[in-house]
């Protein structure tokens, strides 16, 4: 490759060998005469057998199928890797649908459905009961559809909306919904306790609230023991303890009807008016319909048990969504059918009444309606059960959402809970957290205070599953597949609005800080951009907008100067060799154009494509942000052709999408230029390759001809880009000599506008200064200074006039032997304009941060060797930018546009 290349981006190929290994795959290039493909020797690169005749489709295992049977391998094993070995692995029946019955027969069905009846009644204690069913219901057919559509993994709701909104809105929840499941522990640890107090004659510490307290230290204490010792036994004992709260719900049921009346803890029995007495609402205590409901609500929130144990399941995607059903179904109608036995036989106590009896003031009166004998223990027994193992469960499964969150690397400062016990994969140090957390909630000592909390974050939870359903619908993603087909989109959009609007209505500052946490989190995830690729429904609708965007802009007129905004192709190889160049483009960002960086790989297609991919080409992106101020990023476009000047007129006719197309040229200055000249005179072989004077020139025309704008940058190197370089009152000088549609001024004002640029100049947040400087006649200088100032270019005028009469020693210079080729007489005269113009620029603009100067015209028929002397005048010292439009205007001072 040549060496005038490496300011205009080509990358080298080497001639590969007839049979060599890719990605572990040998490979034998066979001919091809453009019609046959010989394949009677081929060898498959995976079996090492001759190749099937191509009429054979007969599916063999292992012949032809070996990607896809490596990632089944990889399936199994990584659900091996994500699950404890030693542990068994559970079903629908025995995993997910005895975990959500576990956490929804739990502390608020025992000791807060009758303070809910009392307070809102029979008929709306069945409306919050459907009301919260409806919402875990869409929840659930929701996640059903997530579950379905792949293998899931460890990390319950936290994986389900991760993967399905991206690390964005995944972060947030997975932090959120672990810290909502630790309060939970706080909630189940205080109904244990609550009850304990409530059988006790008298306080231990002299007060209901600090026993509260004081247990509930010493209870979540042994749950953090028993955590840490291994849970294992606890799931199997899950059926049994299903049992006991069944035989404690019957004997409730039971004894509504067959248990003899106890007026005095006011149980009168069924029969008389307490059913049509209970019908209605009659709120306490400043309490309403939402806060009631927000009380209740935790009550279904173990919908969430099977997902959270997903890593322990044989099968995931069937397990969750059935057991789950099943358990919303059975709860439904057990609360309804506790909530009607209780309130048409006990009724409730006189608001001024001092004895703790009823529905408003006996938390335990199912212990009264139970059957006699058995039933009173029984319930008892059912209590303890309940809150014990479900806060036994919520110590658990908050630590793994934590830790899930943390190996995903999203929130740095969570890295220490993404360590786990070797022997059992147990998040020990997400333990300790949980513990803590709790613990401080379990000083509040209030079940009523405790458990709007928690339906806080278990709706937003609930919220964003169906959100993400919604969008992964919306997306339009061929991916999305889901095998569970019994959900609509609107119905998981309606039961996100449920949520939000229930939120709000429970309490508004409650829900507002639960958002601005999330959106905290949100945000510090966005701006901190983690590098994961999840294939979120953010990620596919993205490609769906922006298909829908290109298509609807297809009528946009891009020759319209009050739409114009340049595009660059920039030739610049490999975007990381020429570095400098792409810096100064990204100091350009301020036009909001896009960037496409040209690369020409050259070679035969056939010899150069399996290296191309190697190295990535077809990724299509380059970034760099090596300097903050300067983010380098756009797209790479490269393609394979046999010389530099091919490669760019392919990039020329096919770069960029729709209107997206790049209409400037970027190109580096030709160094060796000279040094090829005197080869030539020499009559020596050049290590210039294809690129030769000749080669370069034409590039130029080519940009020309393509209707586009042209840019030759020198001495960029000479910027210090990548260090704070002192601020001077250096200026930007604009030399523009011709009409060229007014390219000449736009680009330095786009620069004028960046921060980078500023920084060196002293501007501050002002634009930087920029100086036009004139040349020529005063009528023609006057007519400039009217047309910038209708322009809107803010700018100090400077006049110059050229004398062409005065010998000049840059021609003599350009004019010795052994340097450069003759030049034609007739030529002398444009040669002698142009090295004024550079003597002008030199003297002028010695002391200019950056010179813009109109690029000379390649006229057919010019030779190539006096086109480059002219270039080389205008640009010998300070970083220059040789620039020129393509006599379209850029510029316009009408309002609506001049030009469409």
């Amino acid at each position: 490759m040549s060496v005038g290349m490496n300011m205009l981006g080509s990358t080298a190929s080497q001639s590969l060998p007839e049979e060599l290994t890719i990605n572990g795959r040998s490979q034998r290039f066979h001919t091809f005469d453009g019609k046959n493909f010989d394949m009677n020797n081929y060898t498959s690169h995976r079996t090492g057998k001759k190749r099937k005749e191509e009429n054979d489709y007969t599916i063999a295992k292992g012949e032809g199928w070996g990607d896809l049977e490596n990632k089944l391998k990889e399936l199994e094993q990584a659900k091996a890797e994500d699950s404890d070995a030693s542990q068994p692995k559970f079903g629908t029946w025995n995993g997910v649908f005895v975990s959500c019955l576990l956490n929804i027969f739990g502390v608020i069905m025992f000791l807060r459905l009758p303070w809910t009846v009392g307070q809102a009644g029979i008929l709306l204690t069945l409306v919050i009961i459907f009301i919260s069913n409806v919402v875990t219901t869409i929840t659930t057919l929701s996640m059903s559809a997530i579950c379905t559509n792949g293998a899931v993994k460890a990390g319950g709701a936290y994986y389900l909306i991760s993967r399905s909104l991206g690390p964005r809105v995944g972060g947030p929840i997975g932090v959120m919904f672990s810290l909502g499941q630790a309060v939970a522990v706080a909630l189940y640890v205080i109904g244990f306790c609550e009850t304990v107090v409530l059988l006790s004659s008298d306080p231990v510490t002299g007060d209901d609230l600090n026993d509260i307290r004081v247990f509930g230290i010493m209870v979540v204490t042994v749950l953090l023991i028993m955590a840490y010792i291994g849970t294992g036994w606890v799931i199997k004992l899950q059926i049994g303890l299903l049992g006991l709260l069944v035989g404690s719900i019957t004997s409730v049921l039971i004894g509504s009807v067959a248990t003899p009346p106890n007026e005095d803890k006011g149980f009168v029995g069924p029969g008389g008016s307490t059913i049509s007495d209970n019908a209605g609402p009659e709120f306490r205590d400043g309490y309403d319909f939402f806060q009631v409901f927000a009380v209740f609500f935790p009550a279904v929130t173990g919908i969430m048990a099977g997902a959270n144990i997903s890593g322990d399941l044989t099968n995931p995607s069937e397990n969750i969504p059935k057991g789950t059903l099943y358990a919303i179904m059975v709860s439904t109608v057990v609360y309804m059918a506790m909530a009607i036995a209780i309130g048409a036989v006990v009724i409730r106590a006189p608001e001024d009444s001092s004895d703790e009896i009823g529905l408003y003031d006996d938390p335990l009166v199912m212990v009264e309606v139970a059957i006699p004998y058995i039933g009173g223990p029984l319930v008892l027994a059912g209590i303890f059960a309940a809150t014990f193992s479900s806060g036994l469960a919520s110590l658990v499964g908050a630590p793994r959402i934590l830790m899930s969150v943390a190996q995903d690397d999203l929130i740095p400062a969570l890295a220490p809970f993404g360590v786990y016990r070797q022997s059992d994969k147990s998040p020990v140090r997400g333990y300790f957290l949980t513990y803590f957390v709790s613990g401080c909630c379990i000083l509040i000592g209030s079940l009523n205070a405790i458990a709007p909390l928690i339906s806080m974050f278990f709706m937003i939870t609930y919220g964003l599953i169906n959100l993400s359903t919604f969008a992964l619908e919306m997306s339009k993603s061929p991916s999305w597949r889901p095998k569970f087909t019994y959900f609509n989109k609107w119905v998981s959009f309606f039961g996100f609005l449920m949520c939000l609007v229930i939120m709000f209505l429970t309490s508004w500052y409650i829900a507002l800080a639960s958002i601005f946490l999330a959106g905290a989190l949100y945000y510090y995830i966005h701006f901190r951009d983690p590098n994961v690729n999840w294939g979120s429904a953010n990620q596919a609708r993205e490609f769906y907008d922006v298909e829908k965007a290109m298509m609807r802009m297809r009528n946009h007129r891009t020759d319209n100067d009050k739409l114009y905004r340049p595009h660059y192709l920039i030739m610049t190889g490999e975007p990381k060799d020429r570095l400098h160049l792409c810096q100064f483009i990204a100091s350009l960002r301020k036009g909001y154009g896009i960037t496409v960086y040209g690369n020409v790989y050259t070679g035969s297609y056939r010899e150069s494509v399996v290296e191309f991919r190697k190295k990535g080409f077809e990724r299509g992106y380059y970034e760099n942000s090596s300097v903050p101020t300067l983010k380098v990023r756009g797209f790479l476009s490269t393609v394979i052709a046999p010389s530099v000047r091919e490669g760019l007129q392919s990039l020329l006719c096919c770069a960029g999408l729709g209107v997206l197309r790049p209409n400037t040229l970027v190109l580096g200055y030709k160094e060796d230029w000279k040094n090829e000249m005197r080869m030539e005179e020499k009559k020596l072989a050049s290590d210039t390759g294809d690129l030769t004077v000749n080669n370069y020139v034409d590039m130029i025309r080519d940009g020309f001809k393509m209707g586009m704008g042209v840019m030759v940058c020198r001495n960029l190197k000479k910027l210090e880009w990548n260090y704070e370089a002192e601020t001077t009152d250096k200026t930007i000088d604009i030399y523009w000599l011709v009409d060229d549609g007014g390219l000449t001024l736009l680009i330095p004002y786009i620069l004028s506008l960046h921060v980078w640029w500023q920084q060196r100049t002293g501007a501050g947040e002002r634009k930087v200064p920029l100086q036009l400087i004139l040349v020529g006649d005063i009528d023609s200088c006057n007519t400039v200074q009217t047309l910038v100032d209708l322009f809107r270019i803010p700018c100090k005028i400077k006049r110059c006039p050229l004398n062409l009469g005065k010998t000049s020693e840059a021609l003599e210079k350009y004019s010795k032997p052994k340097v450069v080729a003759k030049v034609r007489e007739e030529s002398k005269g444009k040669l002698e304009h142009w090295l004024k113009i550079g003597e002008l620029i030199q003297t002028e603009s010695k002391n200019a941060l950056m010179v813009f100067v109109t690029l000379p015209y390649p006229l057919v028929g010019i030779e190539p060797e006096l086109y480059m002397k002219w270039l080389d005048a205008l640009s010998t010292t300070v970083p220059t930018v040789l620039i020129r439009g393509n006599n379209e205007n850029v510029l316009t001072f009408y309002l609506e546009g001049n030009r469409g």
